[in-house]
């Protein structure tokens, strides 16, 4: 690169004239380099005693032969500590602050503790503790707070991990909810649904409940495997797998909410006992189907006065159905003469003089249920503190929703169905609440007593032998 060449890239580069590259360059004996950052450090200055090109005035330079490198360098550095105040900067003062809080553990951050704190206490952001008094509320303001108050009497304070692990032993659900504060359908949520009463009982009795906000660190941990951008979030979650079951990102009605998440419960259960959807209901076999065995089990339950389906005496009756391989039929003839000692009970001798009462033969279930008669009655008009809706789900998984008085006993119930449900006309059926209840022996009480208030009802109907 010749002279000429090296003079325009610098002027190109710095924005100086010709002549003041041509002495930034001769200082450094050509490079280009050298003499952009001389030029830059200066300040633009000139080196002939010219004005400097830089905005910021600098003293008047000595002037100094060009080619004296050690007087111009000595030269810029007092120019340099003429335009910088002669103190030295202050230290750093070192300070002291808290990463994270212990909550009481020494060494050890209690993840069991929703960080709400990362926004402002406001009566949109309220904790545990409610609003610091600190903050003067007005009475209209206070008011506020204890209506958008969030429902901490059903929040476990359980980061996700902890949670399932939770979930595992006490089998229950995860239900978690993830709120913006900034968003007015959250507190609408806390305001009209987890102030519900059916709600709340419903929560208790199969969920841990966490509610996080999308800005505190639970509420992000737990965004970061389960991402969302729709406010207010309520999912159901499988505490074993972590699998999302359900999940609602609107405002559900209670009631709509609460029959939705018993029919979640019927169809699914932790518990590896339950079973979900229930099965139809035990039939006996027809005695000429049954084994020689099976006959004699039968036999002997029913000379003891037991119900065969009775699992009271099954070791007993298993003895048996050992002994049917093992004695002769003498043998098994004294096994069943033996038990047959053993169930009798004692009999009570009534004198039936003329004066005295003749008690009367005891009614049996299917007596009960046959004396209930089809009814149709009109339905009430809504009204949630005196009617409520009722959901009956039938084994193929239909259903039908219908409302009734909290006062109606549960005969009505029984009556509606035998009524409405051409599938049930000639046959015997069972109504079994969800916490297996068999609804046939309450029927004398209401519907509000028997705790049917927004509830669903298994209708298993027999099958015909």
């Amino acid at each position: 690169m010749d002279e000429e060449e090296k003079i325009a890239n610098f002027s190109a580069i710095t924005g100086a004239d010709l002549e003041r590259a041509r002495q930034y360059l001769g200082v450094c004996d050509g490079d280009i380099d050298s003499a952009v950052n001389l030029y830059l450090e200066s300040g633009g200055a000139s080196l002939d005693g010219g004005p400097a090109r830089s905005v910021t005035p600098v003293p008047e330079p000595t002037v100094v032969d060009n080619d004296d490198d050690a007087a111009l360098a000595e030269r810029l550095q007092r120019e340099e500590n003429q335009r910088q105040p002669e103190s030295v900067r202050e230290r750093i003062a070192p300070r002291t602050e808290t990463l994270v809080e212990d909550f009481g553990y020494p060494h050890y951050m209690s993840p069991s503790i929703p960080s709400r704190r990362s926004l402002p206490r406001s009566v949109f952001n309220q904790g545990p503790e409610g609003l610091p008094r600190s903050m003067h509320l007005t009475e209209a303001q206070s008011r506020l707070g204890q209506l958008f108050r969030p429902p901490f009497d059903i929040i476990s304070n359980y980061d996700i991990d902890t949670a399932k692990i939770k979930g595992r032993d006490q089998k229950k659900w995860l239900l978690v909810n993830v709120q913006d504060v900034s968003d007015f359908q959250c507190q609408v949520l806390n305001r009209d649904f987890w102030s519900n009463e059916a709600v709340k009982e419903t929560v208790r009795a199969n969920f841990i409940f966490l509610q996080y906000s999308k800005d505190n660190f639970d509420g992000q941990s737990f965004l970061s495997y389960y991402p969302t951008s729709n406010f207010p979030y309520i999912a159901i979650l499988d505490p074993r797998t972590g699998e999302e079951m359900k999940s609602w990102t609107e405002v559900p009605a209670p009631e709509d909410w609460v029959m939705s998440v018993h029919e979640f419960l019927e169809r699914f259960s932790l518990d590896p006992k339950s079973r979900n959807p229930l099965g139809k209901m035990a039939k006996h076999k027809p005695i000429d189907h049954m084994s020689e065995s099976e006959q004699l089990k039968f036999a002997l339950k029913q000379s003891l006065g037991q119900d065969p389906d009775d699992s009271e005496v099954a070791s007993d009756l298993s003895s048996v159905s050992a002994a049917d391989s093992i004695y002769e039929d003498n043998s098994i003839e004294e096994l069943s003469s033996s038990f047959r000692d053993k169930g009798k009970k004692k009999i009570e001798v009534i004198d039936l003089d003329d004066d005295a009462p003749i008690p009367e033969p005891e009614e049996t279930a299917e007596d009960i249920f046959a004396a209930i008669q089809p009814v149709e009655r009109s339905e009430p008009p809504p009204d949630p503190t005196t009617t409520t809706r009722v959901q009956i789900r039938l084994g193929d998984g239909s259903r039908k929703i219908r409302r009734f008085n909290l006062s109606d006993p549960v005969r009505n119930l029984f009556e509606y169905v035998k009524a409405d449900f051409p599938e049930t006309r000639g046959r015997h059926f069972q109504m079994i609440s969800t916490d297996r209840k068999k609804l046939i022996e309450f029927l004398d009480q209401t519907i509000d007593e028997v705790g049917l208030r927004n509830a669903v009802v298994l209708l298993e109907i027999e099958e015909d032998e």
